[in-house]
């Protein structure tokens, strides 16, 4: 047996007397039973004398056998621990290499997940329309938290509701009644942060009204718009708020400091729709001037893309460099950030009555993918597939719905699509579909993985 397992008290200190020589003695070899073979070896000392002194009463009791044995197994567990915390810590760095990745590619706009093949069209089942009294009139846009928990929809009735997605019910109201002081008529539009801590709304004044979305607490009221507030949306991930008004402009609020930042202006008629993304950017529908403008804040310049005849009422983001728009005329367009012409264009995307297309009402994207949906008042909201890198559209099916499709927003993981639908066109009051209801439609898609 070897002696370092044995060594007890401490060595005894020699005092040298003057001129006395002390022979030095040299070190004896410790060695440790080689495992393998029996043999002394120094290679696995270090790695078994870890062990030694814990076990050394158990050893009493055992042959010098078992004890290479149960020393071979504790060496043995400790390295299997070493490799799954290896294995772990790998698993762990090619997660957050994958999500910089993607986080990348999607700053690039290079991000393309196609998905379009995997849907199935919905069974009559897998719609719901949901109702509520705050909400008596035409909805008129809706947004979906980040986490898919909640939904926020406004409507002309001049109400806000909170919807629980799990609890599939009414979780709390925002009514002119009850806040007459901040809601002034209709609500055009609702946005809600990537992180679900502000929840802003806009109506037929031109302010825009800063909410708690847990609580509906009121916090803070920006002031600046000289007309009518038309859309708002959140630079993603970021606290940063892009309005678009009637008033022609875009506005940019920091809602981190609670203040104004900056007006871009640039559009020869009232602003029809916005949208943003992860960049300093913002793209807005410019209505009757039949143009879409991407705003490029940073630079302190715009690019301007000419679009069809008629009112361009519609635009999304498809990715960071690709987008699509809706008209009155009945076209939907794709285009890319690099060119000044569509790359595809779907004419009468929604048909026509008495030889008049229908009006695009809505657009919504499932982000960084092959697929969006568009609305109407055909009855209809019809998905389409995007392929031929970007310049060919086809249709992939309809979900029937009665009204006006006013608002849409997929949720994240794509396997929800949310509608605010009515008897009228959120903008004004020229005709009303006397079959149509007003309410928030669930649609829920089987996507195969």
């Amino acid at each position: 047996m070897s002696s370092s397992f044995f060594l007890k008290g401490k060595s005894r200190q020699v005092h040298k007397r003057k001129g006395e020589k002390i022979p030095k003695k040299k070190p004896k070899k410790q060695t440790v039973p080689n495992l393998e073979n029996g043999n002394e070896s120094s290679d696995s000392e270090l790695d078994l004398k870890k062990f030694s002194d814990a076990e050394e009463s158990e050893s009493d009791h055992e042959t010098a056998e078992q004890k290479k044995l149960r020393l071979a197994k504790k060496y043995l567990e400790e390295i299997e621990k070493e490799e799954a915390k290896r294995t772990e810590l790998k698993e762990l760095d090619d997660a957050v290499e994958k999500r910089l990745q993607k986080d990348y590619l999607e700053q690039k706009g290079k991000l393309r997940v196609e998905v379009a093949d995997n849907y199935s069209a919905p069974a009559e089942n897998d719609s719901r329309l949901i109702k509520a009294k705050e909400h008596r009139l035409t909805l008129t846009c809706v947004c979906v938290s980040s986490d898919g928990n909640y939904a926020f929809t406004g409507c002309k009735s001049g109400s806000v509701i909170k919807w629980g997605i799990k609890e599939k019910k009414k979780l709390g109201s925002l009514t002119y009644k009850t806040h007459s002081n901040f809601l002034k008529g209709g609500v055009t539009s609702v946005a809600l942060t990537t992180d679900s801590k502000y929840l802003v709304s806009s109506d037929d004044s031109p302010n825009i009204q800063v909410w708690d979305p847990n609580t509906l607490k009121h916090i803070h009221t920006f002031k600046g718009h000289k007309d009518k507030v038309t859309g708002l949306v959140f630079r993603k991930n970021t606290h940063d708020l892009y309005s678009a008004s009637k008033d022609r402009s875009v506005k940019i609020w920091s809602l981190d400091e609670m203040a104004y930042v900056e007006t871009l202006f640039g559009h020869q008629s009232p602003i029809t729709a916005i949208d943003a993304l992860t960049r300093e950017r913002a793209i807005t529908a410019g209505g009757r001037d039949t143009s879409v403008r991407i705003w490029k804040i940073v630079e302190e310049s715009q690019l301007i893309f000419n679009g069809p005849v008629g009112s361009l009422d519609e635009v999304k983001l498809l990715d960071e460099e690709h987008f699509i728009s809706g008209s009155d005329n009945g076209s939907i367009c794709i285009w890319s950030v690099l060119k000044k012409k569509p790359l595809c264009t779907v004419l009468e995307a929604h048909g026509s009555e008495n030889d008049v297309p229908r009006w695009i009402t809505s657009l919504a994207t499932l982000l960084n993918s092959d697929v969006f949906a568009s609305g109407s008042y055909d009855n209809n909201i019809r998905l389409w597939k995007v392929s031929d890198s970007y310049r060919k559209v086809s249709p992939m099916f309809s979900i029937e719905i009665n009204g006006f499709v006013n608002s849409m927003q997929f949720t994240s993981d794509g396997k929800q699509l949310y509608a605010a639908v009515g008897q009228e066109h959120k903008s004004g009051r020229w005709f009303k579909l006397g079959n149509g209801k007003n309410g928030l439609l669930v649609i829920n898609f089987t996507v195969k993985s």
